[in-house]
């Protein structure tokens, strides 16, 4: 037993060094032996606390090192440990002049180390937040002398549909609850207002078909118009140049007809989304309006392009070697993924891309969810990124137009009505024209991608292409009008109207 504690104290690091060690622990041990080891006999410490505070270890430490000490100088006072035993670094700054730091400045020192685990201090935690006055939106900001002691700043900040909806719901209730005889002019307006945001035109009708879906969050209501205000921004910027088949020296209108009916074919055959093929042909076009590209590499961007799409969108992505064995062995594995990294680099990894899809299930909302005139809708869409006279038109236009040519080709009557007008992002049918008489030639045209055609002549798309294609040649025939007034209303029905 004696061994083992002097090979104990001798191992740790943190003890006194052995000679002064051994010239204290006399007088520890005298005092110890008449006082109990309590903190609050402590007072004939006080002269040893003086002066070796610093160097003085924990109370354990002390009666471990003393209990060491006396069972040395019993059992073996020949032996003594040549070992170099590590000082306390403040003995140094004794010796050389210098002012040891306390133990609350190294705490403080410590405390200021940026963590490993563990964020910064925020230097705005301990500023006292100041609540800066907004002018509401009632008060008119043009006047001075009114709103001279409010803060205006450059970009005022906009609450979130769901947060104003239910900021106006409890204060409704704080009106009717607690001040019901106080009621003031600001707060009558409040609870005038409506719990959802309503189209700043005026001259349609429409319904809020979003509040019947405030029991589901999937459908995530409260945000759902601040997710589309977004999306028809970002829209615009992921627009490809219209112009760049002829810009582009090696490439022509024709080659792109024939790239993307391939390009559907190999996305039937993987059995992917429509969101994969629309995302696909957007990277494909934004990437060759940048970039000149030959045409031996036509078929290996268009490859590219459905890989990255494909694990951008899917679940459950295929694995590059189908996309080699489908090329025929034109290209290999590592052809493609080279491509893939050289077609990202280009496009700075940006792929947030608003897919049409879902513009076109946000006006289903508004046509009540029809199974037909959908899938019509699909078939049509999928035109606009088929042919290249679509190319730089915005996605929801695009939707837009292809719901119009589906509903009127299914005699729904109206075709166009104050929901859908909402819904649709405010397209009139003067907005949609262009997009419409493109959809149209399209379809009485002849056929010019073969693959896309027998796609969607599939029962499972109700055959949608040849339906289309014969409802067109009819209605050449009668010469009837693509935008009869007559079948349209901003409002709800046309009953209504008339």
């Amino acid at each position: 037993m004696p061994q083992t504690t002097i090979t104990h104290s001798a191992s740790n690091e943190n003890d006194y060094k052995v000679a002064k060690a051994k010239t204290k622990t006399k007088v520890l041990s005298e005092q110890s032996s008449s006082l109990p080891h309590d903190r609050s006999s402590q007072e004939p410490f006080d002269a040893i606390q003086a002066t070796d505070e610093e160097n003085r270890p924990p109370r354990s430490v002390v009666k471990e090192s003393k209990l060491n000490t006396t069972n040395t100088t019993t059992t073996n006072t020949t032996n003594t440990t040549t070992r170099q035993f590590l000082g306390d670094v403040s003995n140094q700054y004794h010796n050389s002049g210098l002012k040891p730091i306390s133990q609350t400045q190294s705490q403080i020192q410590l405390s200021k180390k940026r963590k490993p685990l563990a964020r910064d201090i925020q230097p705005l935690q301990n500023k006292i937040n100041r609540v800066i006055p907004i002018v509401p939106d009632t008060v008119d900001t043009s006047h001075k002398p009114q709103s001279a002691n409010l803060l205006v700043p450059s970009r005022l900040p906009q609450k979130r549909q769901a947060t104003e909806s239910s900021t106006n719901l409890v204060e409704k209730l704080k009106i009717t609850d607690h001040q019901p005889h106080q009621a003031s002019a600001s707060s009558n307006a409040i609870a005038s207002t409506s719990t959802y945001k309503k189209s700043r035109l005026i001259d349609y009708e429409w319904q809020d078909l979003d509040e019947e879906d405030d029991d589901d969050p999937l459908m995530a209501s409260e945000y759902v118009n601040d997710i589309f205000a977004y999306f028809y921004e970002l829209e615009q910027r992921m627009l490809p140049d219209p112009q760049y088949l002829h810009k582009q020296k090696n490439l022509k209108p024709k080659m792109r007809s024939i790239l993307v009916d391939w390009l559907v074919e190999m996305h039937l055959k993987f059995k992917l989304l429509p969101e994969s093929l629309f995302l696909a042909i957007n990277i494909m076009d934004r990437f060759m309006s940048i970039e000149a590209v030959e045409i031996d590499k036509l078929q290996l961007l268009a490859t590219g392009s459905l890989f990255i799409a494909a694990k951008y969108e899917e679940v459950f992505s295929p694995s590059v070697k189908n996309y080699a064995f489908f090329t025929d062995g034109s290209y290999s594995v590592e052809e493609i993924l080279q491509a893939e990294k050289y077609i990202l680099t280009v496009l700075n990894f940006d792929l947030n891309y608003p897919n049409p899809m879902n513009f076109l299930r946000r006006i289903s909302k508004a046509d009540d969810y029809d199974v037909q005139s959908r899938t019509l809708g699909k078939y049509l869409l999928e035109i606009t990124i088929i042919d290249y006279k679509f190319i730089g038109m915005k996605p929801s236009l695009c939707c837009a137009s292809a719901m119009y040519l589906s509903r009127l080709i299914l005699g729904k009557v109206p075709v166009w009505n104050g929901n859908l007008i909402h819904y649709s992002g405010g397209y009139r049918i003067n907005d949609m024209r262009e997009c419409v008489e493109l959809m149209f030639q399209y379809i009485i045209s002849p056929i010019e991608h073969d693959e896309f055609f027998k796609k969607y002549a599939m029962r499972k798309f109700m055959r949608a292409s040849t339906l289309c294609r014969k409802w067109a040649e009819k209605f050449q025939m009668e010469n009837r009008d693509l935008f009869d007034e007559s079948l349209s209303t901003h409002r709800l029905t046309i009953d209504v109207d008339n």
